[in-house]
């Protein structure tokens, strides 16, 4: 999988966790996809693909956590 199959909204989680969890680089590269147009949004998955599947993942995780600790 790489990061163009990820739908808009997983994107953008993933663009939200690596802004909270990633340093300062990989913030600054969510917080430049944020104000993307759509050719430099593809631009930036496909450069930065496995960072954005990286934080993709974590948030999965970090979901999956939460949903336990409800139970």
């Amino acid at each position: 999988m790489t990061a163009m199959h990820l739908d808009h909204d997983m994107r953008l989680q993933a663009a939200r966790c690596m802004e909270r969890e990633g340093g300062s680089f990989a913030g600054h590269i969510a917080r430049a996809f944020y104000v993307a147009d759509t050719q430099n949004a593809e631009a930036l998955l496909t450069a930065f693909d496995m960072l954005f599947l990286k934080f993709y993942a974590e948030h999965c995780r970090n979901e999956r956590m939460k949903e336990r600790e409800l139970e």
